[in-house]
């Protein structure tokens, strides 16, 4: 631990911070050549390990493109965002189904048959206990809490309607209450929903970070860069986790402009992953 620590008090330059899933990771800057929005254009190698996008051709020189997401056994960026939006899309559905029977039961004069709790329908198990990695879509997420609130409240007060006799007043007051539930509070949730899948997806700006030693280039794709800045190694972590054990980790450190561990990231073993991975034999565009 010692040694790691010396060698990296003894590197003056700063060190590029960023994040992949709920983690931050950081590398010294000592070896990057470059940081750009991921290009579109990179070109498969079809013997590569699938944690390998392809190589791409910066300034004439060949850089093979390391997905970190895929290195570290996490969902890739696309699968994240694609299932979030399945995931709110089966939401919406939920929502119009729970209005729908809550209509049904107004006009066959039926108990309602689904959740008033909303803590308990289908979308309320989820809601309370989901925290996606894109703040701003979970500040937007806050926002349906009250007409979500809102709306199951409106089977209550149909439901205490029901109870009193028959009246055009009863009658005037469910119908508005209907009316709310499909010219207010669904659209509501509805336009928070497809706003909070926009977020999302924006939220994630990828980034390739490229690298050379004068011997060994490589690329890597992180999630999002949050910043160039000095370190500080933290001693005494030792109930780490598989991912944090991983043989690419030198240790871990804080940042006072980031929250939590920082994952210290050893650059020259991923480089020399991606030399033996893809050897210069196959890195031809």
């Amino acid at each position: 631990m010692d040694n790691i620590k010396n060698s990296i008090a003894e590197e003056q330059l700063p060190w590029l911070i960023f994040s992949l899933c709920e983690y931050t990771y950081a590398i010294n800057s000592k070896h990057i050549t470059g940081i750009a929005v991921t290009p579109e254009s990179i070109t498969p190698v079809p013997s590569a390990p699938e944690i390998y996008r392809g190589i791409v051709n910066i300034r004439g020189d060949v850089y093979p493109v390391l997905d970190m997401r895929r290195l570290f056994g996490y969902n890739t960026l696309e699968n994240e965002y694609a299932e979030f939006a399945e995931t709110i899309e089966q939401h919406k559905s939920a929502h119009l189904e729970w209005a729908d029977e809550l209509k049904r039961s107004v006009e066959s004069n039926t108990d309602f048959s689904l959740a008033i709790d909303p803590h308990k329908c289908k979308f309320g198990s989820w809601y309370y206990g989901f925290k996606s990695n894109s703040r701003s879509a979970n500040q937007l997420l806050k926002r349906i809490e009250e007409p979500h609130t809102a709306l199951h409240n409106t089977a209550e007060l149909i439901a205490n309607e029901r109870r009193e006799p028959d009246s055009p007043e009863k009658s005037r007051k469910t119908d508005e209450l209907m009316q709310l539930v499909f010219d207010e509070y669904i659209p509501q949730i509805t336009d928070i929903m497809d706003e909070a899948v926009r977020r999302y997806k924006s939220y994630y700006r990828e980034t390739m970070i490229t690298f050379s030693n004068g011997e060994s280039r490589l690329a890597i794709v992180v999630d999002r860069v949050l910043a160039v800045d000095k370190i500080e190694f933290v001693d005494g972590r030792i109930n780490m986790d598989k991912i944090f054990n991983s043989p690419y980790f030198r240790g871990v450190a804080r940042n006072s402009r980031v929250e939590g561990d920082i994952l210290i990231i050893d650059e020259k073993k991923i480089m020399d992953k991606a030399e033996r991975d893809i050897p210069e034999s196959e890195r031809e565009l």
